[in-house]
């Protein structure tokens, strides 16, 4: 059996927010849905696969996240990277905010918190494969 995610945003500006994760975190755009209802951007990075919904109604602002672990439910995603230092790097040049630096959290391995364009939060997750 072929298991697999995929994460949806719902978008503001779907087309700038794929754009962001095209340029900034490497991901690539492999369809473009209109609907009713709105526009799919699905892209894939890898085997990570990501769909930004943006409604033909417009979204709502879901107001304050702060603290971004504050409401119960989906709260953020996480992208295994090479990287963490290069990718936030790269996130932050295309319009992300850092919430917690890269840090070293257990013997291994090292994450950052980062916030795209419109408040998504991402868990930036290095680990070394282990021996």
């Amino acid at each position: 059996m072929n298991v697999e995610l995929e994460a949806g945003i719902v978008a503001l500006d779907g087309a700038a927010l794929a754009l962001f994760y095209a340029q900034a975190l490497a991901f690539v755009q492999e369809e473009l849905l209109e609907f009713p209802q709105g526009t799919v951007h699905r892209l894939c990075r890898g085997s990570a696969r990501l769909k930004i919904f943006q409604p033909t109604e417009g979204a709502a602002d879901p107001g304050s996240l702060d603290p971004w672990h504050r409401d119960r439910g989906f709260a953020y995603a996480a992208l295994h990277v090479d990287d963490a230092e290069q990718t936030v790097e790269a996130a932050v040049a295309g319009g992300a905010a850092v919430l917690t630096p890269v840090t070293a959290h257990r013997p291994g391995a090292r994450y950052a918190l980062l916030a795209d364009p419109e408040g998504n939060v991402w868990e930036i997750l290095e680990e070394q494969a282990p021996t």
